[in-house]
Order: structure tokens, then sequence, then C-alpha cells
């Protein structure tokens, strides 16, 4: 068994059988392909058990609910495939895409992952496409070039195939939403070859009620700390000063998204921003960074005021009330 495809379940009864067929068409053949149902309520594990019956390539696990991290966890457990990749079951997978990138993976058995073209918000007037140059990296270069090519701002654990051995140590932190903002780096970090690669589609669909459109207190929290823990990393350990800038400005767009759903949850969002506590950007450098006008403003603000200001002035912008 080469390949383990594992398709997290909950609530997407619309969605799933799109998705698994779009697996089922696909023209590799040695996989399998593990659905697990993580408690949904709807008529989810009835749809899975119908596509077991019909295919000896697909498996089902029933589990209580815990969550998209929990899922994923669950799937790596029982997968036998020496790669492993995961698909959201609200998305789809263009013809062809497992073919030949497995082509690539086992021409070069060296390749701890490989990441491929993705569609993001695929079907909507916001459609765009996120595309490579064929390259390898390798060695001590893995997770400094992810970082310059801002591989945070598209943290997708879905559109790589990654060797099952980086797992056996790593693994989705339960309990947490945007967890691929963890997981993903934690992965570039420990591999020792990467391909990017031109061959395939991921076509990730902007579905209502998906984790990628809520927007609470919890799953903004978790988006900001893991961009705040990302800036520590590539700032203190990795020396990057000039990409950790960039991080830096992520990170106070995150804090002011949380600032706007933080109504009866200040002393949670105090402590959040204690976590920015002395980093900032010279208002000199800021000048010279190339962002737009009215973003600009806003960062300078935040080196002359503080977070507070900062959150207010976004607020502002935005026509909303601090």
């Amino acid at each position: 068994m080469k390949l383990s495809i594992i398709v997290p379940v909950y609530k997407a009864r619309r969605y799933l059988q799109r998705c698994i067929e779009s697996i089922l068409q696909q023209t590799y053949t040695d996989y399998e392909l593990i659905l697990v149902n993580d408690g949904s309520p709807d008529s989810c594990g009835n749809l899975c058990d119908r596509f077991a019956q019909e295919c000896d390539k697909v498996k089902v696990i029933h589990k209580k609910n815990g969550g998209l991290s929990s899922a994923r966890n669950a799937g790596i457990a029982v997968a036998r495939g020496e790669y492993i990749t995961f698909v959201d079951a609200d998305d789809t997978i263009a013809s062809g895409t497992y073919y030949y990138n497995m082509r690539i993976l086992l021409s070069n058995p060296d390749i701890d992952i490989l990441e491929y073209p993705v569609t993001m918000n695929y079907e909507s007037p916001q459609s765009e496409v996120l595309s490579f140059k064929p390259e390898r990296i390798s060695g001590n270069d893995i997770f400094p070039d992810w970082i310059r090519r801002k591989g945070y701002e598209h943290c997708f654990s879905c559109n790589k195939i990654y060797r099952a051995d980086l797992f056996n140590f790593i693994r989705f932190p339960e309990g947490e939403v945007f967890e691929d903002t963890y997981i993903t780096p934690t992965l570039f970090e420990s591999a020792y070859n990467v391909f990017y690669s031109d061959c395939g589609f991921y076509y990730y669909y902007k579905n209502e009620g998906s984790i990628s459109t809520s927007y609470s207190f919890k799953s903004q929290y978790f988006l900001y700390k893991n961009t705040v823990s990302l800036y520590d990393k590539v700032n203190d350990t990795y020396k990057m000063r000039d990409e950790a800038k960039d991080i830096l400005l992520n990170s106070l767009d995150r804090l002011t998204d949380l600032h706007r759903c933080s109504d009866g949850k200040k002393e949670e969002y105090a402590r959040a921003r204690k976590m920015l506590k002395g980093k900032k950007i010279a208002i000199n450098e800021l000048f010279k960074m190339n962002i737009p006008p009215a973003q600009k403003a806003k960062y300078i603000i935040f080196s002359l005021f503080g977070v507070r200001a900062h959150c207010c002035i976004f607020s502002l912008l935005k026509k909303k009330l601090c």
C-alpha cells in the first residue's frame, strides 16, 4: 500500500459524495481511502458505510466527535500507506492529481513532503490559484525557504502528500481550530527533502459553515496564537529579521480580528494582547516596506501608541466601532 487518503467527515452531507467520487475516480489505484466519521449527526455515517460496501479501497472509522484534528489523528493511527495525504470532506481533487504526483514520489523516495497546486475559493468570484514551478529544496534551507515563500499565508494540510513516518512523533493539536497553522510549519521544519510540484490541483471550496469561514473568538485566537509563535521562531531562532517583520504585521492583523469578536472576552483578549508585548517595528522601517498606505498608517499607529490604538484604527477603517 503506497498512499493513505484521510478524509475527516462531519456535517458534510451536501458535499461528501462529490468529494469521495473525485477520489475514487483518480487514475492512481494503489491507495486506501480512510473516511473518519467524527460523530456527524447527519447521514454522513451511512453514506460512508455505503461507499465502503461498494469499494474495497474504502475504510470507515466511526468515532465520537472530537474535532478535525482528532479525526485526522484517528486516520493516521490506522493508515497503512507509505505516504499520507488529507482531503476535507467539502473539497475535491482534480483528475490525475495522485497519478502524476505519486510518480514523482516513487521516483524520488527520499522526498518527505510534496506540495501541489491548489485553487482557493473554487467556483467563486474570489477564486485564486496557488501554483508552483517544479523545484526541490533540501536540508537546512527547507524551513527558511518556506518562510521566504510566505508559506504561512497558505498553511493548508490538504494540498500536500507526506511520507508517513513524518507522523511517527507529530500529531495534529486536538482541541484547537486552524490547526494547520501549527502543523504545517512543524512538518516543514522536520522534513529533509521537499518538492514543489506543478502537477494536479486541490480544489478548495469556501462553503458556509466551514471552519475557515467561522468567525469566533476561539477560532481567531488559535490563528493569532500560532502566528505569533511562528514570528518568535523566525525572529529569535532563525534570525530572519526581514521575513519576521511580515509575520509580525500578520500577527497584528490577526489580533485586530480577535479584537472584533472579543465582546464578553475582555480578560482573554487582554492576555492575548500581551503576546505582542515588546514586539514592534521601527517607524523608519515601516516607511521602507511595500505595503498599502492604509495598512502602513495603522501599523505606524501601533508603533507609536501600541496594540489598543492599532485595533481601534483597524475598526475605524472597517467602519466598525472599537
